[in-house]
C-alpha cells in the first residue's frame, strides 16, 4: 500500500527480546528495503517514553540501546514504476 517512493518509519529496541522480534526479516519478506540508523532522542523534540501499562503506564522507562527502520521499496522497482533512472541509493548498514 505504499507509494513508489514511501516509506515506513519503526523505532525499535535493539538489545534483548526485542531482537527476536525479526522486524528486518519481515519487511525483506514484504519485499521492502531498508536503511538503518541509531535512534537519538536528542533529535525529536519533544519525544517521551511511556510504559503504558502496568500500574505506572506514564513512567518512563529505560531507553537502552534504539535502531531507526526506514522501509521502502527496492530501488529498482521505483524506476520501473516511476521510469526513473537516477533514484537515490538505499544506505545499508
Amino acid at each position: 500500500m505504499l507509494s513508489a517512493e514511501g516509506e515506513v518509519h519503526v523505532t525499535h529496541k535493539d538489545e534483548g527480546i526485542y531482537k527476536t522480534w525479526i522486524i528486518e526479516g519481515l519487511a525483506f519478506s514484504a519485499g521492502l528495503d531498508r536503511e538503518q540508523e541509531n535512534f537519538h532522542i536528542s533529535e525529536y523534540h519533544g519525544y517521551e517514553n511511556k510504559y503504558d501499562d502496568g500500574q505506572h503506564p506514564d513512567d518512563a522507562f529505560n531507553q537502552g540501546k534504539y535502531k531507526q527502520f526506514k522501509f521502502g521499496k527496492p530501488k529498482l522497482l521505483i524506476s520501473q514504476l516511476t521510469g526513473s533512472q537516477d533514484q537515490p541509493a538505499r544506505e545499508e548498514r
